[in-house]
């Protein structure tokens, strides 16, 4: 019993002469004598042990960094927290070191990203994933860093970790989306990727004309018509569904059809801001054609042919005036739209509307340039 309580005693004496070390900076030696300590049958189902051990290993990374000393540092804390109830001081000291340690890596990442060292920003969060490797902050910034510096196959893996992690973000699908389209040149995969930000984003139109757009570069055209036109089948009252349509007709080269199709999505919702928008723009080009035609006349053309095209021309602007002003009403603050707005009044005549425009133009820009200034 005498040598038992030795040996014991030893043990526990290496656990406490491995902190003095490493509070005397001599880490070889702290570590020597905790890793003597963490193999004990005495000493190795102490939490205590593992916490010293944890300390000892991190300050091991903070001298001299390597994965080795850094996955000993995070093996001995996880054994803290499966030996101790949460809580307890040791449990709760543990936590404390284990945030400090993910907290460092992320600060020099952070640090580094700031400064454009996109490979050595991925590299440290990839360190702050050695600690929390299901921290979905860290693996955010690994991938956003990775495919800043230009290594898209390591962006994917992290960005496919996030959706595996259920991390939801429609800029991380679409980020995937582009990498496997243009850079990967991986058509299946973008088409996939895109159907599983359908599934988390079913209003997002953009997602959907991604898909069309796919589609018909990859000269799958048919796919996508009969995709859209057995969808409006299920659900006709879908005014979403025909603006995708009319998107489609309008990469195919099918105005007529565009045009139906967006007035229909108004129809079934009026307050639909891109549908509105997309068919104001509808007329407003087949304005600016004819404008176009009738400027580019010689002028015994123009004298025979120009007034009639030009009041073809108004006639466009016409109709495209209430879809722009509805576009407008729902969506007071957008530039895009107040500026055509604006010149399809100038055009028509309305100076006095163009006018109120161009100053709210030139107000929100005004507004837009103080915010910027601020930030």
């Amino acid at each position: 019993m005498i040598l038992f309580a030795g040996l014991a005693f030893a043990q526990n004496s290496n656990v406490r002469k491995a902190e003095s070390a490493l509070e005397s900076g001599k880490l070889q030696e702290a570590k020597q004598l905790i890793d003597e300590a963490a193999k004990h049958e005495k000493t190795m189902d102490d939490g205590k042990t593992w916490y010293v051990r944890g300390t000892i290993y991190q300050a091991l990374v903070n001298k001299e960094y390597s994965d080795e000393n850094l996955k000993e540092a995070v093996k001995s804390y996880d054994k803290v927290q499966e030996m101790e109830k949460e809580g307890s001081n040791y449990y709760t000291l543990t936590d404390l070191k284990i945030q400090e340690l993910w907290g460092n890596f992320i600060n020099k990442g952070s640090e580094a990203y700031s400064a454009a060292d996109y490979s050595a920003a991925n590299k440290a969060f990839e360190k702050a994933l050695l600690v929390l490797p299901e921290d979905t902050t860290a693996t955010l910034y690994a991938g956003i860093s990775a495919q800043q510096a230009k290594d898209n196959k390591t962006a994917l893996k992290y960005y496919y970790r996030l959706i595996d992690l259920d991390y939801q973000s429609e800029d991380i699908y679409g980020s995937i989306i582009s990498i496997e389209r243009y850079e990967n040149q991986d058509i299946d995969k973008a088409l996939e990727a895109i159907k599983m930000a359908q599934k988390q984003f079913p209003e997002n139109d953009a997602f959907e004309k991604q898909e069309i757009n796919l589609l018909i570069s990859a000269e799958r055209t048919d796919e996508a018509r009969a995709k859209i036109s057995e969808a409006i089948e299920k659900d006709p009252t879908n005014a979403n569904l025909y603006f995708n349509l009319g998107y489609l007709h309008e990469e195919l080269k099918q105005p007529e059809k565009a045009e139906q199709a967006y007035k229909k999505a108004v129809e079934l919702d009026p307050d639909y801001l891109d549908a509105n928008y997309n068919l104001a723009v509808f007329y407003y080009n087949k304005a600016a054609d004819l404008f176009g035609k009738a400027r580019d006349m010689d002028l015994q053309t123009y004298q025979k042919q120009g007034k009639k095209i030009e009041a073809e021309a108004k006639e466009y602007l016409k109709k495209a005036k209430p879809y722009f002003e509805k576009a407008h009403e729902i969506a007071p603050e957008e530039l895009a739209v107040i500026e055509t707005l604006q010149t399809v009044y100038m055009q028509l005549g309305e100076n006095d509307k163009a006018e109120k425009l161009m100053e709210k133009a030139d107000a929100i820009k005004a507004k837009s340039g103080a915010t910027e200034g601020g930030n």
